[in-house]
Order: C-alpha cells, then structure tokens, then sequence
C-alpha cells in the first residue's frame, strides 16, 4: 500500500462501491468548510487494478473535496479491483467517520449478498461488519422476494460447501413415526430436538451457532459493541472483553486518560457494590459532563 495525491478525476466512484442508502449532504458541506479553512483529513482508500482507482471508503471526503473545487486528494492506494474494494467498502466507517446508521448496514448485507450469494452467513457478516442475524434475516428476506435465489450450499471461510439449510426434526416426531411404522418402521429414533435457537432456514448455521460467530466477532473489536444486547446468548464475559477492546484503543498520550479511565473504575466500583440508579448507570457519575 501507498500513499499519494490522486488527481479527483482519475478516481472511480460510480463503479457500485458505495455502501450506504444515501451521502451525508451536512457532513460534506462541514467537511468542504473544514477543508477549505486548512484541515488536513485522512487519506480515502481506493484499490488500483492497473486501470481504475476504485473508490473504497472515503465518499464523503472525495465529495467534499469535489465540492470546494480541489483538482486532487490524499489516498492510500492497494492493488486490487472493484471485488476488493468493495469488500473493503462494506465493512467501512465502523468506528469512525460518519457512521452507518441500521438502513445503511442493512444495505450493505443486501448488496453483500447479492454480489456473493454462495457465501454463507458468517462470511457475509464479516465482510460488512455486522452480526450473522442481521445477514441471516436480510437472506430470508431477499430470497422470498426473488431478488436472491435460493441456493442448496453455501461456503464457509473455510472454502468448505456446507448444506444451506439444517433441517433437524424433533425427537417425539421421529419416534412417533418409527414406533407406528408410518415410514421405514423399527429404526430407533434418530433425530435430534430442535432447541429454540436452532432454526432450519439459517443457511450456514442455526441461530445459535451464528449468535456465537457474532460474539467472538464483537469481541476481537469487528462488530459495534452495542450489538451485544441484540444476542440472547451474550453474557458478562462477552460485554467484559468488548469493553477492554474498546479501552485498549485509547490514545496512550491523551491528556485526559487517566482521569477518563478513573472515572470508569468509579463507575465498576460502584456497580460491583450495587449503587445504581433506574437507568443502571452508577449513581457516582450522576448526570456531568465531561
């Protein structure tokens, strides 16, 4: 990867990278102003074929630019095609810059799933950056409405095939079945009970497998913390190492860490010791702002 000033219009941006529902006409109208008063913004991320620089992350900025009548923009510049940058563009600003709101994750699973249709839900979520359930339900979605097909396999980031669908049949059913001899009588029931969170019409895995593949992904720090209380599964551990992540990435040379991080052990020792108010914050932070 290199950094360098592209000229604004050798930069590919109708090439459907762009992830969101709509821009943010505000944030490019403050970013412009900011611009045009000498701040410096960091690079856009564009992927270079040889031919085309894609346009990965960075649409706001580019705008922006556009907009204060710049010819030129700092970008960072990998090899790849439109497949690598809009890889990149799917799992884009979630962290940082302008934030994707749920209609814009929503429609980054939807043309994730459109542009790989054989991968399965695991895959698509960590491409976009957002729990297997939301791809899972956009999946159902989409497939009863046409615009995806239906599909027998799907692969995991194994490369592996695996059956889109588990089917599991409860116990008493398939016992019924074999003690009446209503099909292929004398077998022993051998199926399975269907616990709530197995679902036969998750493809790549049942709820509950993906519910695991969201947490460990909230946890290494890929997928917005706040996605937690979406997972029935999640537990204090999970919220424990997702807050540490997020801690970590604290800049060691800002001034006012040390008394942030004092403030987060009133906030532990207060809860350890019970003292909370209605809405569960520590009674000790009160409503100041810092």
């Amino acid at each position: 990867m290199q950094t360098k000033t592209l000229s604004l219009d050798l930069i590919d941006v109708y090439g459907g990278t762009q992830a969101r529902v709509k821009t943010n006409d505000e944030a490019i109208e403050s970013y412009a102003e900011e611009m045009a008063n000498g701040a410096v913004f960091p690079p856009i991320s564009v992927y270079y074929d040889g031919s085309t620089y894609w346009l990965a992350d960075g649409f706001h900025r580019y705008l922006a630019a556009k907009r204060s009548e710049r010819p030129s923009i700092l970008a960072e510049v990998q090899p790849g095609g439109r497949s690598d940058a809009l890889k990149h563009a799917l799992g884009a600003n979630v962290t940082n810059g302008v934030y994707r709101n749920s209609a814009d994750k929503r429609n980054a699973v939807e043309i994730a799933l459109e542009e790989w249709p054989d991968r399965a839900n695991p895959v698509i979520a960590e491409i976009c950056k957002v729990s297997p359930e939301l791809v899972r339900t956009r999946r159902s979605e989409l497939t009863k409405s046409g615009k995806i097909a239906r599909r027998e396999k799907v692969t995991g980031r194994d490369g592996k095939e695996y059956p889109s669908q588990m089917e599991h049949e409860p116990r008493g059913k398939e016992e019924a079945r074999s003690s009446d001899g209503a099909e292929g009588g004398g077998g022993g029931g051998g199926g399975r009970p269907q616990g709530k969170g197995d679902r036969g019409d998750a493809p790549g895995g049942s709820n509950m497998e993906l519910e695991r593949e969201a947490r460990e992904m909230i946890r290494r720090g890929e997928i917005n913390p706040f996605e937690l209380k979406t997972l029935m599964s999640a537990n204090a551990h999970d919220y424990a190492a997702a807050v540490i992540n997020l801690l970590v990435t604290m800049k060691p040379g800002d001034p006012q860490r040390r008394a942030g991080l004092q403030r987060i052990k009133r906030w532990v020792d207060n809860a350890l010791a019970g003292v909370v108010d209605a809405n569960g914050a520590a009674a000790s932070e009160g409503t100041r702002e810092d």
